[in-house]
């Protein structure tokens, strides 16, 4: 999620902005003098929308690596593991498909598995 197009976008926009004032002024046109302040505002927003992407995908970024470090993200990953594990044990023993019962034991054991190195990674941490 970059933000670099917002800002390049932004940045065309509010030098045409300027640009359209300057000749607004000089051939004495409120309404290009106008336009031209509405681009250039426009651009300014285009900039700051970019810049608060980056920002957001910084902030992401290190909060999925804080995660990760915590043994967070293991955790949660085996509880979904496991859950999705137990659904899929039900609709095999449900529709009398054994391979769908015994795929889906073994994804909760995944899950177990993730949840026990999320515990671990989280007492060493």
């Amino acid at each position: 999620m970059s933000g670099t197009s917002d800002k390049i976008k932004g940045k065309a926009n509010e030098i045409i902005g300027e640009a359209k004032q300057g000749v607004g002024k000089a051939i004495s046109s409120d309404r290009l003098q106008v336009d031209g302040k509405a681009q250039e505002i426009k651009g300014i927003v285009q900039k700051k929308v970019g810049e608060a992407k980056d920002a957001a995908s910084d902030a992401f970024g290190e909060a999925t690596r804080a995660a990760e470090e915590s043994g967070a993200t293991s955790t949660i990953k085996g509880y979904a593991n496991k859950a999705a594990g137990k659904i899929k044990e039900a609709a095999g023993r449900a529709t009398g498909s054994p391979d769908t019962e015994v795929e889906g034991l073994a994804q909760q054991a995944k899950g177990e598995a993730q949840k026990a190195a999320g515990t671990i990674k989280r007492a060493a941490g």
